[in-house]
């Protein structure tokens, strides 16, 4: 029998379900956009699950426990930035629509939709007989509310709290068809995928200490830097989920923290496992591996001396050797890339970047990098500060990499460790750093992964600033035609690269552990842990 089966009276949970993140999902805005749309070129990550068929529903006494390295930062799905909140807070909500493992949307709180031949209006036939967590039937003034909320719409300051939502004008409904509909201020064919934006109850104030949703887990309570308690909801409208009854995710000082607790079998699933970490598992778990739709750099701050400078920025680029630091980092896995945006994101990723003439030398040149330093003033290197997340083993370790390249071209580089909370504020909100190491992730939306980049983007935490960037993402604005938009796309990746905004390194590999007595397992081009995919599985593969 499965162990995941505890007699709550004789045993509390403990179990892990471990999330090892070191990334953010901080979004960007722009009436443009944002998805699920994995057009050809690169396939998104297949779905990929255990063994059993799904589960008949909730199996009473089965419980997990999920464990994250960092604190949460909003229980309010509209103020949450961090990933590692996001992927709790996924399992609470849900939206008009669904993005799935393919990178298609689905119907989720909507049965279907129809957007404009202008892209002006995306109009949703809202779903009946769903109810919130806390037995209210969902109404089409609940959406609106939702939306309006999301978009900034009536409020004082008009600040959209889902800022790719600033592109709804106006949300209306027509009662006898059971439908809402988002009016835009300018075409945006892309904007379906923000629609996955939570929907919440129209009058609850408190989504910020006890979050209501209509998703199939329910809040139950939050202990600071203990751990956040689910409850699986039966009243989710997907019949046959969720099927784990109760979920811990416990909050854990450190990866080391939690290995611990991998190793001694109490944890369920453990994502961001590093070879080493995987090796140390691989006879009692199941080792899933997946492309994380990441992007993992060395962020440049452009307007920090002498970062500033373009041909500065282009010699940490040519001084950084990419492979080196896969082989020595994640042991091989992950995708050397020289855009800011992952392979996952399909027909908008640019998968020919060029260096002049030629595609770019992912091993670097370190001998350019000299020349381009002289050049600038720098014949004798300079010192330049890495702040890294120290609760993150990959930025860490990363970092200590590039450290030894750069030395290599004469720059000293000091590794500044920061707290998780000391990153968010001073690093990404404040912008008070030289360089940092962090991976990105984002809503599956080629807009999402570009707008940041934006001068005037409010979490363009790097401060790049490009005329020819601007002016062409602007364009975005009157193109609907697929073909245009990603051309557009690709010329932005480009400048991006001639600009040497960052040093973009790799789409990170995901490794995650799976207890054996698990089987659903699901991957998504973007970063989330869906619970309710989940059911126990006895020693004979049966739920």
């Amino acid at each position: 029998m499965s162990r995941l089966f505890h007699n709550k009276s004789v045993s509390s949970l403990h179990r892990l379900v471990a999330l090892l993140i070191g990334a953010l999902l901080l979004g960007a805005c722009a009436p443009v956009a944002r998805p699920t749309e994995n057009t050809t070129a690169v396939p998104a990550p297949a779905t990929q699950t255990t063994t059993a068929p799904v589960s008949d529903g909730i199996v009473p006494g089965s419980e997990i426990v999920v464990a994250v390295t960092q604190e949460p930062d909003f229980l309010d799905p509209y103020l949450a930035e961090a990933a590692g909140t996001k992927e709790i807070l996924y399992n609470l909500f849900d939206g008009l629509v669904r993005l799935e493992p393919d990178g298609s949307l689905s119907p989720a709180l909507a049965t279907s939709w129809e957007m404009s031949d202008d892209a002006l209006t995306y109009t949703f036939v809202i779903r009946e007989g769903v109810t919130f967590h806390n037995g209210a039937a969902m109404t089409l003034d609940d959406v609106v509310y939702s939306l309006e909320r999301a978009a900034g719409l009536g409020a004082e300051d008009a600040t959209p709290l889902i800022p790719q939502l600033g592109a709804l004008a106006a949300v209306s409904t027509d009662a006898a068809k059971g439908t809402v509909t988002a009016t835009l201020r300018a075409p945006d064919p892309d904007l379906l995928a923000f629609f996955t934006t939570a929907i919440l109850p129209r009058g609850y104030e408190k989504q910020a200490e006890h979050p209501i949703g209509t998703g199939p887990y329910r809040f139950v309570s939050y202990e600071t830097q203990q751990r956040i308690l689910l409850s699986a909801f039966p009243d989710y409208f997907v019949p046959g989920r969720p099927s784990i009854e109760t979920v811990e995710f416990r909050i854990v000082p450190n990866a080391d923290s939690a290995m611990v607790d991998l190793e001694a079998g109490r944890i369920d699933v453990f994502p961001y496992l590093t070879p080493d970490n995987a090796k140390q598992v691989e006879d009692s778990y199941q080792l899933i591996e997946s492309r994380s739709n990441m992007v993992h750099l060395l962020a440049l701050n452009n307007a920090r001396p002498p970062l500033d400078q373009r041909d500065v920025r282009e010699a940490l680029r040519l001084a950084i050797n990419k492979p080196a630091i896969l082989d020595l980092v994640t042991g091989g896995y992950g995708s050397p890339i020289d855009s800011g945006m992952s392979p996952a994101m399909g027909a908008a990723w640019n998968d020919a970047i060029r260096d002049g003439d030629s595609a770019p030398d992912p091993a670097g040149d370190p001998d350019r990098a000299r020349e381009l330093l002289a050049a600038a003033g720098y014949p004798d290197g300079f010192e330049l500060t890495i702040s890294v997340p120290s609760n993150y083993v990959i930025h860490v370790r990363t970092a200590e990499v590039i450290a030894e390249q750069l030395r290599e071209v004469g720059i000293e580089a000091k590794i500044e460790p920061v707290d998780w909370a000391t990153w968010l504020s001073r690093i990404y909100s404040d912008r008070d750093f030289q360089s940092t190491v962090i991976a990105l992730t984002f809503v599956y939306s080629p807009v999402d992964v570009l707008d940041r980049y934006r001068s005037d983007a409010a979490n363009n935490f790097i401060n790049f600033s490009s005329a020819d960037f601007d002016r062409r993402f602007a364009e975005l604005g009157t193109t609907i035609d697929a073909a245009r938009r990603n051309a557009i796309w690709h010329d932005l990746q480009q400048i991006l690269f001639d600009e040497a905004a960052s040093v973009f390194i790799q789409d990170p590999a995901l490794l995650t552990a799976v207890a054996r007595d698990l089987g659903g397992y699901t991957i998504y081009p973007q970063y989330v842990q869906d619970i309710a995919s989940l059911y126990p599985v006895g020693a004979d593969g049966e739920s």
